[in-house]
């Protein structure tokens, strides 16, 4: 009996220790990330609970009527990418927008930007439009 477990201790080493690396990759790709730049953003201004509820709505129906310009094919792709953790902005390069698409889809957010900037108080505009500005410049290399 003690000669049997002699034989599997060996193996049971070896098992654990080929599977550290996968449990290793699993908890990272479980970990938290960071939050988005609309996120830190949010968090920048300090919005009311009802102003991130508004931000919120305006943002679902902008993804509903972007999502109403794609053809059914685009929406699939798009799909697709997003469950393979394609980054954010690469998924839309593949999806060969005709221009009116992009026209379409241009409109769509440059509404949904006024629509947003409407929500927030000026002080609170001001503080994006200073972020915004702050982002924008390079540093000296």
């Amino acid at each position: 009996m003690k000669n049997k477990l002699f034989l599997l201790l060996p193996g049971a080493i070896a098992l654990f220790i080929s599977a550290a690396p996968v449990l290793t990759a699993h908890a990272q790709s479980s970990a938290p990330t960071a939050p988005r730049a609309g996120q830190r953003m949010q968090n920048r201004l300090n919005l009311t609970a009802d102003q991130k509820a508004r931000l919120k709505t305006i943002r679902d129906s902008v993804r509903q009527q972007i999502e109403g310009v794609l053809t059914s094919e685009q929406r699939a792709k798009l799909q697709a990418d997003r469950g393979q953790g394609m980054k954010r902005g690469q998924g839309w390069k593949s999806l060969n927008l005709s221009d009116d698409q992009k026209a379409r889809i241009k409109q769509i957010r440059e509404s949904s930007r006024s629509q947003m900037e409407s929500v927030l108080t000026p002080e609170q505009r001001s503080q994006m439009q200073q972020y915004k500005s702050q982002r924008r410049v390079k540093p000296a290399q």
